[in-house]
């Protein structure tokens, strides 16, 4: 067992633990912000897969105080999940008045009450083999540069805050560029596979969530449908190459309009943007992506990096899931990055 938790951060633990044994894959302590204001942090995010078409978000309140003002708790999620499109909302609280359930009720919140939250304490052992999110955080805070080379620790908070933004093609590039970070960091940093790794592990686990989340919409195109508006998400982002395209006609009229030779200049930026944007190796990933025996995988998949990156004794990916290993061994394509020059190192973590 690692360090201690308040009592507030331990429940939160508690009930990661219990979401995630009923199946969900569980974020804790998301960082939600409006315009630049960091406004709160989301005890729990939910995410299920019930089906090909059913996905579903949750966000979990927790309030494991004296005077939990659970009432209020209610009014708070309620907005909060509207804000961050999250379809349930549960509260959790160690108030015992029906009422509070009931209120709950009228307003589609669930309420886990006082008398749920204290059989769920008496549960003994949820963090033997798991580190707590606090754990997570010191191990990589344990690398003395990791602030300077790159913000480890800030670009897990940051990939945990997109969930809030609303899953797109956008938030999974964004993943998909810190997991490539991370790739490269292992290569480069003997003296941190270990840290690395769980951070390259984590961050993987919500692009696969991330996929699994836009697969939902493209579950009725044919295969090579698929392909093509992979690849184009992939390249492109959430705004698609007619976004794009339209966005840099809108930027560079305003250097047609006054730089000399303006139309000169804007011809070439275009020409090699739209160059850059089609030289990268996305293809391999979109047809990747794109098999619907994969599809299927990626829920159990990202459960299973996210235990790789939390896993209190450290294990790397070398004995996991065919299904995991041959999702890495794409992605390590796509970023031309040598599968056995990798598993060579990460063998030695």
């Amino acid at each position: 067992m690692g360090k201690i938790l308040s009592k507030g951060f331990e429940m939160e633990e508690q009930l990661r633990n219990y979401f995630m044994q009923s199946g969900y894959f569980v974020v804790r302590g998301v960082p939600f912000a409006y315009k630049g204001f960091d406004v709160t942090d989301i005890d729990l995010w939910l995410y299920s897969r019930e089906s090909s078409l059913t996905r579903n978000i949750t966000i979990v309140d927790v309030k494991n105080k004296k005077t939990p003002q659970a009432i209020e708790r209610i009014f708070w999620a309620k907005g909060l999940a509207q804000a961050v499109n999250a379809q349930n909302v549960i509260v959790a609280t160690t108030e015992r008045r029906k009422e509070v359930k009931e209120f709950g009720q009228d307003l589609d919140v669930l309420v886990l009450d006082g008398v749920f939250l204290s059989k769920l304490s008496k549960s003994e052992g949820f963090l033997k083999n798991r580190f707590s999110d606090e754990e997570f955080f010191d191990s990589i805070e344990k690398y003395s540069l990791s602030k300077l080379d790159g913000d480890w620790k800030g670009q897990m908070v940051k990939c945990k805050s997109l969930l809030t933004k609303g899953i797109s093609f956008d938030s999974c590039n964004q993943w998909l560029e810190v997991s490539r970070y991370f790739a490269e960091q292992i290569l480069t940093k003997p003296s941190q596979v270990d840290v690395a790794l769980r951070c390259f592990y984590y961050s993987l686990s919500l692009f696969s969530i991330g996929v699994d989340f836009i697969l939902k919409e493209l579950s009725f195109l044919d295969y090579d449908e698929r392909i093509s508006k992979l690849i184009e998400g992939f390249t492109y982002g959430a705004k698609g190459l007619n976004g794009v395209t339209k966005m840099l006609s809108l930027s560079l009229s305003l250097v047609e309009q006054f730089a000399a030779e303006g139309k000169a200049i804007s011809s070439q930026v275009r020409s090699k943007i739209m160059a850059d944007f089609e030289s990268l190796p996305t293809g391999i990933i979109g047809e990747y992506f794109a098999k619907s025996d994969v599809g299927k995988i990626l829920f159990p998949v990202a459960k299973e990096l996210e235990g790789l990156a939390m896993n209190r004794q450290f294990r790397n990916h070398l004995e996991s899931s065919l299904e995991l290993r041959g999702m890495l061994g794409c992605l390590l394509d796509c970023w031309e990055i040598n599968r056995k020059e990798f598993s060579i190192v990460v063998s030695t973590s």
